[in-house]
C-alpha cells in the first residue's frame, strides 16, 4: 500500500548524518514512524563549512538528498533563509520527480523559511515543526521575526512542541488557527525504568555542550554538591564547543574521577545513563520541551531543570523541581533536594505515559490527511 501512495518531502537540518549519528534522534523517531503511514524523502541542510568537512561522506540516496547552503559566519542571520532558498532550487527537479503532495519543515527560523519560499514553486500544502530555540531565539531580531511572520503564515498547520511555543508564535503575528500544540513522545522500548534504582547517587546532563545548556553552571552547582557529598558522581552526555572549557575546569578541581564526559552517544547508552541515575540534570537557558526531560520520566528518573519555555507545562512537583534563577548555588540546592526527596516511581511513570510517539504521529498524519 505505501508504494501507491505519495510521499511526503520533509526538509530540515535536524537529521542524524554519518558523522553525527545521534543527531536529533526525535526527528528521527518522528519521521521513521511517519514513514509506516506514508512514504518519506528527506533533504537535509548543511551549512557549507559543515558540507565541506564532511562532502565525501555526503551520499544521498533514493529518500535522502543533502542540500550544502552558503552564509557568513557571525553576520547576515537573516539573509541565511535566502541562502538556503537558492540552495533548494537547484533541487526542484529531483523534488518534482519524488512527486511528493506533502512539504514540511522541521526548524522554524531558517529552515521553514527557505521551504516556505520554495513551496512558492511546487505549490504543495505546507506543514512545518517548531522545536525552541528555532523560535525563542529569532524572535528577538526584527528582521528574522518579520520574515516569520511573512512566511509562516503560509503554513496549512504548525505543530509546535509546547503551549508557550504556540504563544510566542502568536504574539508575533502568526494566525492562531494554524497553531497545533503537539508534544513529543518516547520510544518505551528504549526508555524504561530499572527494576531498582543502584545505591549510589548521580547525576546525568544530555545535551549540546554549549553556554546556554547551562553547563558551566551545572559544575558549579555539581562542585558544592560534591562537598558535602564526596561520593556524588555526575555523567554528562553530548558533544559541543565547551567540551575543552568543561575539561579544564574538571582538571583544576580534580574532578576527573567523579565526573565523567562521554561524549555524544547511542540512545540506548543515553536511556542505560538516565534509568541509573539519580536525577537528570538540565539548566537550560532557553527550551521548547526538551525531549530529554520526558526520557526521563519513561525511565522513572525525576529531573531537575529551569523554569523556561515550555519546561513547566511537563514538569512538576510529582516528577522533578524546576529553577527559577540561572545560578549555580540555587541550582546546586535543588540537587541537593532531589537527592533526599522520596519520589514515587509510579507517578513518575504515569506521567510519562502521556508522552507518546504515536499519538504525536497520529496528530501530524490527521492533519496532513485533511488537507
Amino acid at each position: 500500500m505505501l508504494a501507491t501512495q505519495k510521499p511526503i518531502l520533509i526538509i530540515t537540518n535536524l537529521y542524524p548524518v554519518p558523522w553525527g549519528p545521534n543527531r536529533a534522534s526525535f526527528n528521527k523517531q518522528q519521521f521513521d514512524l511517519i514513514e509506516k503511514q506514508r512514504p518519506v524523502k528527506i533533504i537535509i541542510l548543511l551549512a557549507w563549512k559543515e558540507w565541506f568537512s564532511h562532502r565525501k561522506e555526503c551520499i544521498g540516496t533514493n529518500n535522502i538528498k543533502y542540500c550544502p547552503y552558503f552564509y557568513i559566519p557571525k553576520v547576515g542571520r537573516r539573509l541565511v533563509p535566502l541562502f538556503q532558498f537558492v540552495s533548494l532550487c537547484f533541487l526542484i527537479p529531483w523534488i518534482r520527480q519524488q512527486k511528493a503532495t506533502v512539504l514540511m519543515a522541521s526548524w522554524g527560523f531558517p529552515d521553514a523559511i527557505a521551504a516556505s519560499m520554495v513551496n512558492k514553486f511546487l505549490q504543495l500544502p505546507f506543514f512545518v515543526k517548531v522545536h525552541g530555540t528555532d523560535v525563542n531565539e529569532n524572535v528577538k531580531y526584527s528582521a528574522r521575526s518579520s520574515l516569520m511572520k511573512k512566511w509562516l503564515n503560509k503554513a496549512k498547520r504548525i505543530f509546535c512542541a509546547s503551549n508557550a511555543l504556540a504563544s510566542e508564535l502568536s504574539s508575533q503575528g502568526i494566525e492562531k488557527e494554524i497553531l497545533v500544540v503537539n508534544y513529543n513522545g518516547v520510544n518505551p522500548k528504549l526508555f524504561y525504568p530499572l527494576v531498582s534504582k543502584p545505591k549510589c547517587q548521580s547525576f546525568v546532563f544530555v545535551g549540546s555542550l554549549i553556554p546556554t545548556k547551562g553547563v558551566n553552571e551545572l559544575l558549579s552547582a555539581f562542585m558544592i554538591c560534591h562537598e558535602k557529598l564526596p561520593d556524588l558522581t555526575l555523567d554528562i552526555l553530548g558533544e559541543g564547543p565547551m567540551k575543552n572549557v568543561l575539561i579544564d575546569k574538571i582538571k583544576a578541581n580534580n574532578l576527573q574521577h567523579v565526573i565523567k564526559l562521554h561524549g555524544s552517544v547511542p540512545l540506548p547508552t543515553v536511556a542505560d545513563y538516565i534509568r541509573s541515575a539519580s536525577a537528570l540534570v538540565l539548566p537550560s537557558y532557553r527550551e521548547g520541551v526538551p525531549n530529554v526531560l520526558l526520557e526521563s520520566f519513561a525511565c522513572g528518573t525525576p529531573v531537575i531543570a529551569t523554569c523556561v519555555g515550555g519546561i513547566p507545562e511537563v514538569v512538576n512537583e510529582d516528577v522533578g523541581i524546576l529553577v527559577e534563577d540561572k545560578n549555580s548555588e540555587q541550582l546546586a540546592n535543588a540537587m541537593l533536594e532531589a537527592l533526599n526527596k522520596n519520589w514515587c516511581n509510579e507517578k513518575i511513570l504515569s506521567h510519562a505515559a502521556q508522552f507518546d510517539w504515536h499519538k504525536n504521529v497520529q496528530r501530524v498524519m490527521d492533519e496532513i490527511n485533511i488537507q
